[in-house]
């Protein structure tokens, strides 16, 4: 678990008050700065710096801001033992956060080398008065989170094709994926990408089959696809013709 903090170090190159506010910040009715998080969570946290496939125990009361690198939400199973469906690829700037016990839970898990400003339990309480209205921006963020879910959930009844295309879709628009001439290149195999989707291999690899004959995405090697936009194979298919 990652509160053991076994990997946690002081990174010199990480911009902790460069870190974008999410999106959804902005729409919290009643906020302070969202340099004034930063600067607070760098006063009372500690810089952590951690493996891919490392969970995140948000049962202790820690809190966390992704300062670099992508974070996996997905919903617990009712028992609260095993992951569900997959939430959402948190990014630069999402937070992280004990949630009051409801009927949804989620899991964390690193899904590449990730750097997090971490705030302890004990220094929660003084974190949280630091910073102007922080209850209700953590209700925004909350209404964020429980939006994504839902939508999420929705795709449970969808076609694997379309499940799939989710996945891929919240990968190449995370940071982590890079423009490149041949495309976007996203570091993803295929069985994590039809682990997120809750798809089975046969059909994960009739999905994939598709894409790839569209033209859409490519994969080179294990790890690593490079993914074209449906405008870019459109032009791609007109100078060819």
């Amino acid at each position: 678990m990652a509160n053991g903090f076994s990997h946690a170090m002081k990174h010199s190159n990480i911009a902790v008050l460069e870190t974008p506010e999410p999106d959804w910040f902005k729409t919290s009715p009643q906020k302070g700065t969202w340099a004034s998080w930063l600067i607070h969570g760098n006063h009372y946290g500690t810089l952590i710096d951690l493996p891919p496939k490392t969970q995140l125990d948000t049962d202790r009361g820690n809190f966390f801001i992704v300062l670099q690198g992508c974070v996996v939400a997905y919903g617990l199973s009712p028992d609260g033992q095993s992951k569900g469906v997959f939430v959402d690829a948190l990014r630069k700037g999402d937070m992280i956060w004990p949630l009051q016990p409801k009927q949804v839970r989620f899991g964390y898990e690193t899904r590449s080398h990730t750097f997090l400003l971490s705030v302890s339990k004990s220094k929660y309480e003084e974190f949280m008065k630091a910073n102007s209205y922080s209850e209700t921006v953590l209700m925004a963020a909350e209404l964020n989170l429980m939006t994504k879910h839902s939508q999420a959930a929705q795709f449970l009844f969808a076609k694997d094709l379309d499940r799939i295309k989710r996945v891929i879709t919240m990968l190449v628009e995370h940071p982590d994926s890079r423009p490149t001439a041949r495309g976007i290149e996203v570091q993803a195999s295929k069985d994590e990408i039809r682990t997120l989707a809750g798809v089975e291999r046969r059909s994960g690899s009739r999905a994939f089959k598709v894409l790839e004959e569209e033209g859409l995405m490519k994969f080179d090697g294990y790890k690593t696809f490079f993914f074209q936009s449906p405008s870019e194979v459109s032009a791609c298919a007109a100078v060819l013709t």
